[in-house]
């Protein structure tokens, strides 16, 4: 899934930091999961993982990729298709597709073939043997739907509509295990994610055809890396969540900016969400704008509001915050976790000085230890394919030059603390 703001380039950094300051192990709480890059990094490492993410498409990626722990057997699947999936077209199509079942370096042993076999025959047949249909997806974000919207082609648009269709009547009937049912809709989010007619995010389309957004739709076997720990995935605001978590780390990678990801991941946030849709027509009514946005009040976040800039109103009972400074400092006041890793971007809404002040209170110092406590990371700026546009009348989107630093050259700010007295467990 294309997240803006992930950090697969900085787990390197992350995992330095933490070994730097005595933690080798124990419980990690990734409270803003997103893609769960790093939750499935410190799994990778033998951590016990809980990740948390409220957008419906982050948090199907945080049950695959880190509740998810071994192979499934797809048994209730499997007994139900038992003709389609040993008929002989499908078993020589399996072998036709063979990025389903072979492993990137094409040299796996045999028993661990054959733990992957079900979960691949199970996306061979999404893949094959589900009819296209013309619903809520065709009928909103595509061209031929009446919507006159150009996320995906009308032929994706139809095949994302077959299998939404099929994995929700398999929920509902509970063809599926929970682990088995994520697996597939991770499957599923990633692939719309790699036709989707986007530059960036899906706050908007784009006009004229991608390359990429012409490609058939496609799932691709998901990853399940194996752990012996009880890895665990939340859906819940944050703040209301972390006082119930226990750990040995709190890694925090909040938004940084005023752009609300409910509003930029929409569409992705719809198919994650398809499933548990009791009215679907009145669903598909609420849909509103040039976009399709769905009503999202529910989910927009206090991080996502300078400081002293307004205040959010109040959507449900589990605590509201008038901007991110108060937001930030309850969460981390919260915790009951030793230690504490924020990850923040030098373009954010808060200053360094204000993250320090929080950590200081945290870690119970008169003031925040930059010297031995902090990193900065510089790393290049993402640019859209919109962003990077050139035209004659000097189209794309211009982004100021921070003092200090060349074009499109940017800072990540990693910030640890340890809370008075704590004793790191390894």
């Amino acid at each position: 899934m294309r997240l803006i703001g992930n950090k697969t380039k900085l787990l390197g950094q992350i995992e330095s930091l933490l070994l730097d300051r005595g933690v080798e192990g124990g419980t990690l709480i990734d409270i803003f999961a997103g893609s769960s890059s790093v939750g499935k990094h410190f799994k990778r490492r033998g951590y016990k993982v809980l990740a948390n993410d409220i957008l419906p498409s982050c948090y199907a990626q945080a049950v695959a990729a880190v509740e998810v722990s071994r192979w499934p057997a797809y048994r209730k699947f499997s007994g139900r298709y038992r003709d389609a999936l040993s008929s002989k077209d499908f078993i020589e199509g399996m072998h036709v597709q063979g990025d389903i079942l072979e492993h990137d370096d094409g040299q796996e042993s045999p028993r661990r073939a054959a733990r992957r076999l079900p979960l691949a025959r199970a996306v061979h047949y999404l893949n094959t043997c589900i009819e296209p249909v013309e619903g809520l997806v065709y009928r909103n974000y595509c061209p031929g739907g009446g919507a006159d919207r150009r996320y995906f082609t009308d032929e994706n648009g139809r095949r994302l509509d077959g299998v939404l269709g099929f994995l929700r009547e398999g929920y509902r009937e509970e063809l599926f295990t929970r682990g088995e049912f994520y697996l597939l809709l991770s499957a599923l989010v990633d692939a719309a994610d790699r036709v989707a007619n986007i530059s960036g995010t899906y706050g908007a389309y784009l006009k004229n055809w991608q390359a990429s957004a012409k490609k058939t739709l496609w799932l691709t076997l998901p990853e399940v890396i194996e752990s012996s720990q009880r890895n665990r995935a939340y859906s819940e605001d944050a703040n209301a969540l972390v006082g119930r978590l226990k750990g040995d780390v709190l890694y925090l990678d909040p938004p940084y900016n005023q752009r609300q990801y409910a509003a930029n991941y929409h569409v992705l946030d719809i198919l994650s969400g398809y499933h548990l849709y009791d009215d679907l027509g009145k669903f598909e009514a609420s849909l509103y704008g040039k976009t399709g946005l769905r009503p999202y009040d529910h989910l927009k976040s206090a991080y996502c509001v300078r400081r002293g800039r307004r205040r959010m109103k109040e959507t449900n009972g589990s605590g509201v915050f008038g901007d991110v400074f108060s937001a930030m400092l309850d969460l981390v006041l919260s915790t009951k976790a030793r230690n504490v890793l924020v990850s923040y971007n030098e373009e954010g809404l808060l200053t360094r000085d204000e993250i320090g002040v929080i950590l200081a209170r945290f870690s119970g110092s008169r003031s925040y230890d930059f010297d031995n406590d902090f990193r900065e990371i510089s790393y290049k700026r993402f640019r859209s394919d919109r962003d990077r546009e050139e035209n004659g009348d000097g189209a794309g989107r211009n982004y100021k030059v921070l003092d200090g630093r060349g074009k499109d050259e940017l800072a990540e700010w990693l910030f640890f603390a340890a809370r008075e007295g704590a004793r790191v467990t390894s």
